[in-house]
């Protein structure tokens, strides 16, 4: 993930631009906060005629109204308060959700080798931990930013009214804050951010520990899964505390100066003020406390919002998929080729693929195999250009890939691997995945007989309508690998991608499966990965793959008579 740096700015710029698509409810939260912010200062200006008119002159024309007068402001004040409140929430909860729709979108639409390099827990702390920060800073510190400076000002306004020499003597006070302030902000926002990352790396770990729960029991690993998260459980509550004593600092530091400007308010003020006077004064001052403690706590939201946004935003800048072809092509005949084909992964010394040329002819049956790290697995996932290569080009019926759109290019594959995917849904629409949603219930049972499963789901307690747990956990691996057959059975696309489909199958079902891919091979391109040579035996032809090259290529009695790899790999595996 390239990463940004984005000054304050430029990141209140772009938040800006999701909350603006609500300007009727922003307007009218920030309209309600100035109502609010003025109804501060109508409040002081209240008790100085109460305490000057209601009881030092005791004007008894006015006992009726005075107590009315606040009565009404208070009323204004409390329905400007709501109202602001939950109009900037309205905003700031839209304004989370379209950036979380935004982020898990474009992730959709990255490139497979950044997940390859990106941990699971970290991408999914963004999408919700990170989100919920921003959604802090666009509500709290709004409320707070534009609520409190308005008080502020009208604090001082009044006050300069009152007494503008003693109001001076207190203004000059502000600049110490400012200074002080501006000195913590940086160490907020580096806490903020490292804060963040924790968060990340707690995910990821419970992430992984929790879906790897088999293999933590049967090696032991309890302990060593717990220290791991108490390393960064406790360097998130390290960072936490650093964050808190830096905002509780910022907040002492503001009291102490404003309980200094209140000694002398008092000093000045005895025997100058009148009572009514010397209550507004001192109400403004204290007033005046609250909003400026605010802002000082605020820069810590500020700042994890600000970091929290950085993160977001370099996800979302990072580079998705490249999609510029403009080719719709329909139901290929499945003839692919391969030119002078060149593929590196990234920070890898050796290539992944040199020089590969290849064709496979329509409906041919190839079968790939050799030793792990030989380039089979990265040849299959050039096909449907999971990975983008270096130099050379893969033609799918003469089209070069790159000139079709990814959709288009994809709805020519069925892929099967060894790690099967399935999702804690129905079995019913893990067979019927994606595009495949709007497929008739009959055309499922079909697809699931042909892949010997539909005897275990009818004796699921609500047969295709069953929930299969997280990842598939309530079945057998089996069961799973045939569910993902079923699923490719359906799409019934001209190219097939089998990667040890039958591996995690007993002898009896692996029979079966076979007969059923066996059939669905015809007329279908098909290129399998397989370890058991005895699966590939009547393949039309056998690529022996090592080092990302082809070493030998023929069908299977071709290969043995050559007593080359293929036959020192068939005598292994047979011995």
């Amino acid at each position: 993930m390239q990463k940004k740096n984005f000054n304050t700015k430029k990141l209140y710029l772009r938040l800006f631009e999701y909350a603006k698509t609500h300007w009727l409810m922003f307007s009218i939260s920030i309209l309600a906060l100035v109502v609010l912010s003025a109804t501060n200062t109508g409040f002081l200006a209240t008790i100085k005629m109460v305490t000057d008119e209601g009881f030092v002159a005791t004007d008894s024309g006015k006992h009726k109204l005075l107590p009315l007068m606040l009565i009404c402001l208070l009323s204004l004040r409390a329905i400007s308060g709501f109202t602001s409140n939950f109009t900037l929430r309205w905003v700031g909860r839209k304004v989370v959700e379209k950036l979380r729709l935004d982020v898990f979108q474009h992730v959709m639409a990255l490139p497979v080798n950044f997940f390859d390099a990106h941990s699971v827990g970290i991408i999914s702390s963004q999408i919700t931990f990170d989100t919920e920060q921003i959604y802090n800073a666009v509500t709290k510190v709004t409320i707070s930013l534009v609520r409190d400076t308005l008080t502020i000002i009208g604090m001082l306004g009044y006050m300069l009214y009152l007494d503008w020499r003693l109001t001076l003597v207190f203004a000059g006070m502000l600049p110490v804050m400012t200074i002080y302030l501006k000195k913590m902000t940086p160490k907020l926002r580096d806490s903020g951010r490292l804060v963040q990352q924790t968060m990340g790396q707690m995910s990821q770990v419970i992430e992984e520990a929790v879906s790897g729960q088999r293999i933590v029991k049967i090696f032991g690993g309890q302990d060593y899964e717990f220290q791991r998260f108490k390393q960064v459980a406790g360097k998130n509550r390290h960072l936490m505390i650093r964050l808190g004593r830096i905002s509780g600092m910022n907040s002492m530091v503001i009291e102490l100066l404003a309980a200094l400007a209140l000694g002398l308010v008092v000093f000045y003020a005895i025997g100058k003020f009148s009572a009514g006077e010397f209550a507004a004064f001192i109400g403004a001052l204290l007033m005046l406390i609250a909003p400026i403690k605010s802002l000082t706590s605020l820069n810590e939201d500020l700042q994890i919002g600000l970091a929290a946004a950085q993160s977001i935003f370099n996800l979302i800048d990072t580079q998705s998929e490249m999609d510029d072809g403009r080719k719709e092509i329909g139901r290929s005949k499945g003839e692919i080729e391969l030119r002078d084909v060149n593929l590196r992964y990234e920070n890898s010394i050796q290539a992944a693929l040199k020089n590969l040329n290849l064709k496979i002819k329509a409906g041919e049956k190839l079968a790939l195999v050799g030793l792990s790290g030989g380039g089979k697995t990265t040849l299959i996932n050039l096909f449907p250009r999971f990975y983008e290569l270096q130099s050379g080009l893969v033609k799918i019926d003469g089209i070069d890939t790159r000139d079709m759109t990814l959709q288009s290019l994809r709805q020519q594959f069925s892929m099967v691997s060894q790690d099967v995917t399935l999702f804690n849904d129905t079995v019913f629409n893990n067979i019927a995945y994606g595009s495949l949603r709007g497929v008739d219930e009959a055309r499922v049972i079909a697809a699931a007989k042909a892949a010997h499963a539909w005897e275990f789901i009818q004796q699921l307690p609500n047969g295709l309508q069953s929930e299969i747990g997280d990842r598939g956990v309530r079945l057998s691996g089996g069961q799973r690998q045939r569910l993902a057959i079923a699923r490719a059975i359906l799409k019934d696309a001209p190219i097939l991608l089998l990667d040890e489909a039958t591996s995690a199958l007993d002898t009896e079902s692996e029979m079966h499966v076979q007969t059923a891919l066996d059939e669905l091979m015809h007329n279908r391109t098909t290129i399998v990965i397989a370890h058991r040579l005895s699966t590939i035996e009547n393949a039309d032809r056998i690529l022996v793959m090592d080092k990302g090259e082809i070493i030998e290529s023929g069908s299977h009695e071709a290969l043995l008579k050559r007593n080359g790899t293929y036959s020192k790999l068939y005598q292994k595996q047979f011995s």
